[in-house]
């Protein structure tokens, strides 16, 4: 359905915004819309309002999901508006809606017909496949016809259907295909050829795997003999090896026992040395020391207490001067500070004397006889100080604006004096409105000599094109195309089966005839050679003979022996030139003597039989198919009679039927062509007439305002183009004129307003001049200045003022830090008064000597009470120490009388001695506990055993039968290692006969491998079945669009061209058809050669001839196009629209673009009624 208007009462940035498509008479539509202006938005709305809002909308950003609304106006197949509107959710969202309110209508029901017609029997993808097209995909379909090099099939389905990269999926699925399974035999990649191989090498390792039973036989008795020798070698090496390490035991702790005796002895010898702790040196040892360096501590203690003592009583302590000491270093602080006072305020004095002489001289000069104490007192506060500038501000300001106000005032009385009369060129309105609807009426037209030379230029192309179609359909003219009356496709389908049946059945029997022909003749060759080899009896030459003999036989009975018939009947039956009597002799000869033949000769007899009988089944079979066949091409004659009676009867050409299938689709396109130069021909003239009369109402209206008309050309069209160019020009003249003349009055009005204005300005500016300076008069007075002084006067008398002020300022800070310093002074005195007395000495003269005599006894006082605190300290830790030593005396001297008793008694000079003794003893210990743990590491029998085994045996035996076990060792060992190896390998080839898994392994191996390509098979061949199929689906398409898409498609794409190419032609290019595209000087390239932008208008106009193609047999949709022209310069944009236009006369069309300057390349190229704009 054609969509009238797109409400979108809540959609993206939208709310109740309405494009209205249903204004103009042109389908084609050019929505303008700047960047986040909504496109996107409106571009989906579209699609939604038909199909569905979806449930993850990126359109709910400004309203909620739940509130989004579309709506729309659509017109159906009957012309009737149908108002739809679609909400966001589940289960059914469209309902009806009043196309005059644009509300909701509850009363209308939306059926599933009307769902169909909106849709168009389409779904989403479908739809934005084949009606919606933006840039990417416009050039991704021009890619594709670079990259399929043109085939003719890809490029006409891909078009049609909106799909691309149909070549590429062919190729894909042969790639596929070839993964699987590969013809080459050096394929081996591939997936069935891989397990096919696989299969053939298991299948062969399984059957070699298989072993007779006497070769297993044999091997097991090897394997058992080998084991059998082993065995006994591995028991024998075993009790070798138990003897050896028995005399490797004895040989081990032979030299261990000898050890043990000779320690037990050195042991026995320590038996009368007490056990002491192997600590009690270590225990000795510190006590000693710790005693001695006790000795010490007490010697070096009452040394530091002596010292303590004497430095003590040295000391010199005040203690006054330390309880006082912060208030003597508050006085020793300040007395610095005091002396720099003094010596500021000495300074201070000569600095008020100076000010009080200056101020005093200057209030004598400013006014004589007034005190000083008057004339600061007639200094203005701030507040008067604000009043009084303000005052003198206004006088100065309101003098200077008065001044500009009088030299306006004498300006303007000069400017208005009588200004000079105004011209009369100023055209009367009413022929002026005229004038302009005029020109407007013609302006309207356009560019008609454009618009002519493009109407004869696309009617000598249509004509061209109208009369090559005539000139291929064999046709005079375009009455006898119309004269023409197609036949029905049911017709012709039913012809041409006819036909086809018919053939088919000629052909059928045709060849059977031929191979009952190639049968007879190898029939009758046998037949040929058989009798070649003698004369051949058969059982029916016998039965003749045979017959013969008993007709002649039966014949003479009836005449001699029976007597029914006369002698002259007889001679009838025989052959006059022999006897009776021979002739029946001859005839019995001759049955016996086929019959001795027959029974010498049957089988040849039987070949010739059935050779006979064959030929005459043949010869028969053949006189049938010939007279089948005769019948059947009766009935073809009938049949073409009657179609091509048929074919006279509809004015058409003497064609088979899918030749007339052919010719009458390219008759349709023909009658297209000619209802296209038949409607071109009357916009034409339309055009011309509309231009003829809009020139003769310019022509009459310059007439009217008095204006010569130049010379024109004869032709309508550039008549009209100069006219207008005069009226334009005559009209930009009085337009001036008028301009000027309202100019001047307004300027005149605006100059006698703007002086009754100056007027009161200058009143109003006088009286508020005369306020503030009768304000200043009081002033005067204040500040000591005659009535008559001037402001400026005043603004000196302020700076006077000023001055004064600031030196009885500065006078008073002066006097104010002279008072500062001298109460510092005054407080320093105090505080040293106040020190004396509490110190209990006299109040100092000199305060700077005795500050610092203060501070040089407060100095001493600290550093000795210092001294004394640290004397006292060292005097505390040296007491401490003396105590720590004596105690450690005690404790020192109790340890070492507890290691004498220990050692027995000893005395502390005779511990060393005992102590190095009892080391020994515990180290003689020590060794007979290891080495009897030794014992018992070598040897897991006791001590008794071992020696009672070692009892008749010395060293050089043991060693002598421990060499001979060895050098037997080594031997069986190497014997043991080569009855090992033959039984390894007995037993391993039993293994590979017995127990291996190779067959199992090769049978798995050759299940896997058929697996593998039972699993391949099936998608194999699903892959080639679609590659088939869709192959077939091309050839088939291509067949049937390829004659009426090439031919639409060519217009479109000579006007998206400009001309450049004439047409797009096929051609055969590696036994397959390719589309190429032919020049204007009809040079022929292929799609290869084409640039990227050109392959891009090719495939559009492709879309666009398969669009049109397919508008007859399915309801109308709209085509949408967003910014498909934005790599388009102006030129190839204006001639891409053109094409829409042609287009949309039979569809509707939207164009969304965001470049402003395509709506006016849109308006220049098809003028405002060929085309709608509308902005977002």
């Amino acid at each position: 359905m054609k969509l009238a208007r797109l409400l979108l009462f809540a959609f993206g940035p939208f709310t109740n915004k309405t494009l209205d498509f249903s204004v103009g008479s042109s389908s084609l539509h050019v929505i303008y819309g700047p960047n986040e202006a909504g496109k996107s938005s409106a571009l989906r709305a579209m699609t939604d309002l038909r199909f569905g809002i979806p449930l993850r909308s990126p359109d709910d950003f400004v309203h909620p999901a739940g509130d989004l609304r579309i709506g729309g106006v659509f017109i159906d197949q009957t012309g009737r508006p149908v108002g739809l509107i679609r909400r966001k959710g589940r289960g059914t969202t469209l309902s009806g809606l009043d196309v005059r309110t644009e509300q909701t209508d509850p009363g209308f029901t939306v059926d599933s017909g009307l769902e169909r017609e909106l849709t168009g029997g389409l779904d989403r993808q479908e739809f934005e496949a084949m009606f919606g097209l933006n840039h990417a995909r416009l050039r991704e379909g021009g890619a594709v016809l670079l990259n399929g090099e043109g085939d003719l099939g890809s490029a006409l389905f891909e078009a049609s259907a909106g799909t691309s990269g149909i070549a590429a999926l062919l190729a894909a699925l042969d790639t596929d295909a070839k993964k699987l399974y590969s013809q080459h035999g050096r394929a081996q990649n591939a997936v069935i050829n891989e397990a096919r191989r696989q299969l053939d090498e298991q299948r062969k390792a399984w059957r070699e795997a298989q072993t007779k039973p006497a070769e297993w036989q044999e091997l097991n008795r090897a394997h058992d003999t080998a084991k059998t020798a082993l065995d006994d070698l591995t028991k024998a090496l075993e009790a070798l090896r138990r003897r050896e390490n028995e005399l490797t035991e004895l040989r081990t702790v032979e030299p261990l026992l000898r050890e043990h005796d000779r320690l037990a002895s050195a042991l026995q010898s320590y038996a009368t040395v007490p056990d002491l702790s192997a600590q009690q040196r270590e225990e000795r040892l510190a006590a000693e020391q710790a005693l001695q360096r006790a000795q010490i501590d007490l010697r070096e203690s009452e040394e530091e207490l002596a010292r303590c003592a004497a430095a003590l009583d040295g000391l010199v302590i005040e203690p006054l001067l330390l309880d006082h000491a912060d208030a003597i270093e508050r006085l020793v602080s300040g007395v610095e500070a005091a002396a720099r006072n003094r010596h500021d305020v000495h300074q201070q004095n000569g600095l008020i004397a100076k000010i009080e002489g200056e101020l005093d001289l200057d209030v004598a000069r400013l006014a004589p006889g007034v005190n000083r104490r008057t004339i600061l007192e007639a200094v203005p506060s701030s507040a008067d100080r604000v009043a009084l500038e303000g005052h003198l501000a206004e006088v100065s300001r309101l003098g200077e604006r008065l001044e500009g106000y009088r030299e306006r005032a004498e300006a303007l009385d000069a400017a208005l004096q009588p200004a000079s009369v105004l011209p009369d060129t100023v055209p009367d309105p009413l022929h002026r409105q005229a004038f302009t609807a005029a020109i407007r009426a013609g302006q309207a037209q356009g560019d008609v000599v454009r618009q002519k030379s493009e109407a004869d230029r696309r009617l000598r192309e249509l004509e061209g094109q109208l009369a090559l179609a005539l000139s291929e359909l064999g046709l005079e003219s375009e009455q006898a195309l119309r004269r023409s009356q197609p036949v029905l496709e049911a017709q012709i389908a039913q012809a041409k089966q006819d036909l086809t049946e018919i053939e088919a059945q000629l052909t059928k029997w045709r060849d059977e005839s031929e191979r009952v022909g190639r049968d007879l003749d190898g029939q009758q060759l046998r037949q040929r050679q058989l009798a070649a080899e003698g004369e051949v009896v058969t059982a029916e030459t016998l039965r003749q003979a045979r017959a013969k003999r008993s007709e002649e036989w039966t014949a003479i009975r009836r005449t001699y022996i029976d007597e029914t018939s006369g002698t002259d009947q007889l001679a009838l039956g025989f052959d006059a030139a022999k006897a009776l009597p021979e002739t029946f002799e001859s005839a019995v000869g001759e049955a016996d003597r086929q019959a001795d033949l027959l029974r010498a000769d049957t089988k040849r007899a039987a070949g010739l039989e059935e050779c006979s009988a064959r030929i005459e089944q043949m010869e028969l079979r053949r006189k049938e198919l010939a007279g089948e066949m005769a019948a059947r091409r009766a009935d073809r004659d009938g049949v073409q009679a009657a179609w091509r009676q048929r074919l006279v009867q509809a004015g058409l050409p003497d064609l088979d039927p899918e030749t007339l299938r052919e010719w009458q689709g390219r008759r349709h396109e023909a009658l297209q062509l000619v209802e296209r130069v038949t409607a071109l021909r009357v916009d034409r003239d339309r055009v011309l007439a509309d231009a003829g009369r809009a020139a003769a109402a310019i022509a009459g209206e310059l007439r009217a305002v008095g204006h010569a008309l130049a010379t024109t050309p004869a032709e309508e069209a550039e008549q009209l183009s100069a006219l207008i160019d005069q009226a334009v020009r005559w009209e930009q003249s009085a337009t001036a004129a008028e301009a000027e003349q309202q100019a001047r009055l307004k300027t005149a009005h605006n100059q006698r307003i703007e002086r009754e204005k100056v007027g009161r300005q200058v009143s109003e500016t006088e009286a508020e001049h005369r306020r503030h300076l009768d304000a200043l008069q009081a002033w005067h007075t204040r500040l000591f200045l005659a009535g008559d002084a001037p402001p400026e006067a005043l603004k000196s008398r302020l700076d006077e003022l000023d001055g004064l002020a600031r030196q009885a300022s500065a006078l008073a800070d002066a006097q104010q830090r002279k008072a500062q310093l001298q109460a510092v002074v005054d407080d320093l005195l105090t505080q040293a008064a106040q020190v004396a007395e509490l110190l209990g000495e006299a109040v100092p003269t000199m305060l700077d000597d005795c500050a610092d005599r203060l501070r040089k006894r407060l100095g001493v006082s600290r550093q000795h009470q210092q001294e004394g605190h640290a004397l006292i300290r060292d005097r505390t830790k040296a007491q401490e120490k003396k105590r720590q030593a004596a105690a450690v005396q005690v404790t020192e001297a109790a340890v070492l009388a507890g290691l004498c008793t220990r050692a027995g008694g000893a005395t502390i000079e005779q511990l060393p001695e005992l102590e190095e003794q009892a080391a020994k003893k515990r180290e003689l210990r020590k060794s007979l506990a290891l080495l009897r743990q030794q014992l018992a590491h070598a040897s897991p029998q006791s001590e008794a055993e071992l020696r009672a085994r070692l009892t008749g045996l010395d060293v050089p035996a043991l060693e002598s039968e421990r060499e001979r076990c060895r050098t037997e060792r080594v031997r069986l060992e190497q014997e043991q290692t080569s009855v090992q190896r033959t039984e390894e390998q007995a037993r391993r080839a039993l293994e590979v006969i017995d127990a291996s898994d190779r067959a199992a392994l090769a049978r798995e191996a050759m299940e896997s491998a058929a697996a593998r390509y039972r699993s391949a098979i099936r998608p194999w061949a699903r892959l080639k079945l679609a590659r088939a199929l869709l192959q077939e689906a091309l050839n088939r398409f291509r067949e049937r669009a390829q004659a009426p898409m090439v031919s639409a498609a060519s217009a479109y794409f000579s006007l998206m061209t400009g001309g450049a190419y004439e047409r797009l032609v096929t051609d055969e290019r590696e036994d397959r058809p390719v589309l190429c595209a032919q020049r204007a000087g009809g040079v022929t390239i292929g799609i290869e050669a084409m640039s990227e932008g050109t392959a891009d208008q090719l495939y559009l106009a492709l879309r666009l001839a398969a669009l049109e193609l397919r508008r007859p047999s399915h309801p109308p949709m709209p085509l949408v196009l967003d910014d498909t022209l934005i790599t388009s310069d102006d030129a190839r944009a204006a001639n891409i629209l053109r094409a829409l236009a042609r287009f949309a006369e039979g569809s509707q069309v939207m164009l969304f673009t965001h470049h402003r300057h395509l709506l006016d390349v849109a308006r220049s190229t098809l003028g405002d009624t060929a085309v709608m704009t509308h902005r977002l």
